[in-house]
């Protein structure tokens, strides 16, 4: 009996990462790559080794390891698409197959986590580094329960853990803080936690080698002073820093798993949701924080449950959007993960605890099956709409609109992607991705004349005779917008003529995120002449 279920759960394991895998590659493949997945392959294509590792991490925020990976990939000579949608597809096969076949989780545990919008489409579809992240963090965990008896491989996975994410370090450095803290606890004693891990030849060095990447980490991704993260300012309308470290507490973990109130395209600081939302998700997520703190308190881990969490919210707390909001179901997984490792989670410690609020054991477990049907049901809906609109809908308009550009020569013309009143290097985002299709700056007013976005800040003095080298090179023929009327202020700013009053090209996009589908449109104006120059009539004003 035994036999036959492990060879049923083997079955099932398999049946699911073959059904997810081909579900990512339809994805990916009907994907069409958005700013933040070009700007990683054109920094890591165009850049210098050293540059990669030691220069833009501090002008990225992030340690380089997904801009090595892609570099290494670009350097076989494949395309763009090619290149980030192969090195992400590896590790949605990695977490798959470490979720499926490695983990400690019960049989139907397993069958529901891959279910989750972030695993199934977000990260999957998407290639950032975030499906790596959560590689790092499965193997982390898989590594936990030996960590004293094998340090360094343990110790490897979190280093691992540093370079993939600033998430990643605040994480790493969250769980050992919180091992020494739980284990201190469970000993009483300071002293003796102290005395085990320098008694612990292997562990004391491998904590050490830990620390001094962790710190290498930190040291990479510091901003410079020219960085533009260093230099924005915050909106007075925007939430304060207490408010969005709550809001990592009490709006986060109801976002990964039940509600959809966030936009794709807001900060969590800038968003202003309506009071019943906010009371909604923050009611969902404290049910949640509960739900862990029986599971760890049991195995006496609430250390290990609330440390770790409270260093990622300090960073999230910072800056963080929706697409990031998939941290919290990282940590979620390692803390499952970990706790299940010590103990099988069971039914009956939740039946026994709402016994003694005086529930009886089949209403709880009809709560308990509820939740996961919930669960499961809102995040099918949510990976269903999206793969629906990713497949029907365009992402983003650059890849078209890349083909516009080879289709009618206009590589050839004098292109000019428009920029931000603030910032003269902060250009229009799908500009750039139209470049990761080409195998040069097709543009003429990027900064250094790199295709992609530097996040440098220039002094005035700089902003002057950049704007005047661009004044000498004449006037663009063709102006890529993120609306007609950009037009005005960038003839402004280069003292000419504002007779760019003729649409090219409209490239329409739509921001997917759960049930929501934001519209995101790219526009290329240019004068009538040029228009009749392009398409060999006249320009009749479109309706759109």
């Amino acid at each position: 009996m035994v036999s036959k279920n492990k060879k049923t759960d083997l079955m099932i394991s398999v049946i699911i990462t073959v059904a997810v895998s081909v579900l990512a590659i339809i994805g990916l493949c009907c994907h069409e790559p958005w700013f933040d997945e070009a700007q990683a392959y054109l920094l890591a294509k165009n850049s210098s080794w050293s540059d990669v590792l030691t220069h833009w991490t501090h002008y990225e925020g992030h340690p380089p390891m997904w801009h090595i990976l892609l570099k290494c990939a670009a350097s076989l000579g494949l395309s763009f698409e090619a290149t980030i949608k192969s090195v992400n597809f590896i590790f949605v096969e990695a977490v798959l197959l470490l979720i499926q076949f490695r983990s400690p989780f019960s049989r139907i545990t397993k069958t529901i986590i891959p279910l989750s919008f972030f695993l199934l489409y977000q990260y999957s579809v998407i290639s950032r580094p975030y499906m790596m992240l959560t590689f790092s963090c499965l193997l982390a965990a898989m590594c936990y329960r030996d960590r004293h008896e094998k340090p360094l491989r343990y110790c490897l996975a979190l280093i691992f853990m540093c370079t993939v994410h600033s998430y990643g370090i605040a994480f790493a450095g969250g769980i050992v803080l919180s091992d020494m803290i739980g284990e201190a606890i469970r000993e009483r004693s300071v002293k003796k936690m102290c005395t085990g891990i320098i008694s612990n030849k292997k562990l004391l060095f491998s904590y050490i080698i830990l620390l001094a990447a962790a710190m290498a980490m930190i040291a990479a991704i510091m901003p410079h002073s020219d960085t533009y993260a260093a230099k924005q300012t915050v909106s007075e309308s925007n939430h304060s820093l207490p408010v969005c470290y709550l809001f990592s507490w009490l709006l986060i973990p109801s976002e990964n798993l039940f509600t959809s109130f966030s936009s794709e395209l807001l900060y969590m600081r800038e968003e202003v949701n309506p009071v019943g939302e906010v009371i909604t998700a923050g009611a969902i997520s404290f049910l949640i924080w509960a739900v862990l703190f029986v599971i760890c308190r049991k195995r006496r881990m609430v250390a290990e449950l609330f440390i770790p969490y409270s260093f990622i919210a300090v960073l999230t707390s910072l800056h963080i959007s929706p697409h990031h909001f998939g941290i919290f179901f990282m940590y979620l997984l390692f803390i499952l993960w970990t706790a299940t490792d010590k103990e099988p989670v069971k039914m009956s410690e939740f039946t026994q605890l709402a016994g003694k609020a005086g529930l009886s054991e089949s209403f709880t477990k009809k709560i308990i099956i509820g939740t996961a049907a919930a669960f499961s049901a809102i995040n099918i809906y949510w990976d269903a709409l999206s793969y629906y609109r990713e497949i029907k809908l365009p992402y983003d308009p650059a890849p078209a609109l890349a083909e516009w550009i080879k289709d009618n020569g206009a590589e050839n013309k004098k292109l000019l992607t428009t920029w931000a009143e603030s910032d003269i290097f902060i250009v229009n985002a799908s500009s750039i991705v139209v470049n990761a299709y080409f195998d040069r700056n097709v543009y003429y007013n990027l900064n250094y004349d790199l295709p992609f976005i530097t996040h440098i800040v220039v002094d005035d003095d700089e902003r002057k005779a950049t704007v005047n080298k661009w004044k000498q090179a004449g006037k663009p023929d063709l102006m890529i917008c993120d609306t007609p009327n950009e037009t005005a202020f960038i003839c402004s700013e280069l003292g000419i003529e504002n007779d760019y009053s003729a649409t090219a090209y409209v490239g329409k996009g739509r921001r997917i995120f759960k049930d929501k589908c934001d519209i995101y449109n790219v526009y290329v104006m240019c004068s009538k002449d040029t228009y009749k120059e392009i398409y060999g009539k006249e320009y009749a004003v479109s309706t759109y």
